[in-house]
């Protein structure tokens, strides 16, 4: 019980610091091994919640509009469906198929794993100092602070974001949008039409253009998936949208 209680103290002393920094606070780094990655995985798998629940309800209201595609131009659906087509770079306004390929989540235990990856578990400079959790660029120095090894004639810096969150976003966005990630989005489509969960073990298959090391990547993160059980992630929250789906039916 002294444990449990040491160990909520410490979980709240985190949360206080966090809204007050960039990355976690000094705290997190002097904890052990074990409750450093519990706090990191608890600690992220809320914002991946947070995120993909915005995510199915713009989901929801393209599914909405199904067969309509003479919607007026001055309309409240028409200027939504407007901004989502921008926003996932959709060709045609009316394509709904392809708005439901790629307005979709993005599976809590991949987007975990690439957080641990690609942070080095909290610990990478963009992460301190940027909010960056998933290494993304940018040519704006506005938004941007410059690489430390960045190579002579090289202009990209590290994207600067005002929160966590706000890095979690523009990853699911990444996937959702970029040409590079199309097979995730495929194979993930294919897992919808036979109503199965979205399983970010087989999709962390199709993430080899995120990283130089190609394949390697591939099983990094399924280790990391794997050792730290975080397949039953994707399936709580599954089950979770699915079961609150059928309340609503009621």
């Amino acid at each position: 019980m002294k444990l449990i209680l040491k160990i909520s103290f410490v979980f709240s002393l985190l949360l206080v610091s966090l809204k007050a920094t960039t990355g976690f606070p000094e705290n997190y780094y002097k904890l052990p091994l074990s409750e450093k990655k519990k706090y990191f995985f608890e600690y992220f798998v809320g914002q991946i919640e947070l995120e993909n629940r915005k995510i199915l309800k713009e989901r929801e209201f393209i599914k909405s509009l199904m067969g309509k595609k003479d919607l007026p131009e001055d309309s409240f659906e028409y200027k939504k469906l407007q901004e989502l087509q921008i926003k996932y770079k959709v060709l045609e306004i009316y394509d709904y198929t392809e708005f439901l390929r790629r307005v979709d989540i993005v599976p809590p235990s991949l987007a975990l794993a690439q957080a641990a990856t690609e942070s080095g578990w909290g610990t990478s400079r963009f992460f301190k100092k940027a909010n960056n959790i998933f290494g993304h660029w940018t040519y704006n120095p506005k938004i941007g602070m410059v690489p430390l090894r960045r190579q002579t004639g090289k202009k990209h810096f590290i994207r600067v974001f005002p929160t966590l969150h706000d890095s979690i976003a523009a990853y699911m966005k990444n996937l959702n949008r970029t040409g590079a990630y199309y097979e995730f989005r495929a194979k993930r489509r294919a897992m919808r039409l036979k109503k199965e969960f979205i399983d970010g073990m087989k999709l962390a298959k199709t993430m080899t253009k995120y990283s130089g090391i190609g394949h390697d990547y591939v099983k990094i993160l399924q280790s990391i998936i794997r050792k730290n059980n975080l397949a039953h992630y994707d399936k709580e929250f599954f089950i979770m949208i699915r079961n609150e789906r059928m309340l609503n039916l009621h």
